[in-house]
């Protein structure tokens, strides 16, 4: 009797690796099926919901503060992400920000007048060219 017993539980110990390698290989195949939730980008997130100036004052926030402006535009990616922020941010909102958070961002900035229809920056009347 214990030869068949010994026999038998051989049987079943078999059976039940078979059914856990079968689970095994369908859980692996359901993780290859299932498609990994890509990361975008957070500057990408961030430069997509600005209107306006917002693009220039990004671009020289990072130029002039690299990093800070990251971590800034990784927490704002953030807010839109989780749905605490869903409007569209505007450059002089983004200007202000900045300011707040003690980092003035320098803009190229131009003042022009017009003559005889033309836009003429001021600096030639200066320079006496005009």
């Amino acid at each position: 009797m214990t030869a068949d017993s010994d026999d038998e539980i051989e049987i079943i110990k078999k059976r039940k690796l078979l059914e856990m390698e079968r689970r095994i290989a369908a859980m692996k195949k359901e993780e290859a099926e299932t498609p990994k939730k890509v990361e975008e980008d957070p500057l990408s997130v961030v430069k997509r919901r600005l209107v306006g100036r917002g693009p220039e004052v990004l671009e020289a926030a990072l130029s002039q503060y690299p990093n800070a402006t990251m971590e800034v535009v990784k927490y704002i990616a953030k807010l839109f992400k989780t749905g605490k922020l869903t409007e569209d941010i505007p450059g002089e909102d983004l200007y202000e920000l900045f300011c707040n958070l003690g980092m003035p961002v320098r803009l190229e900035t131009s003042i022009t007048y017009i003559k005889d229809g033309k836009r003429v920056p001021l600096s030639k009347k200066f320079k006496g060219e005009d």
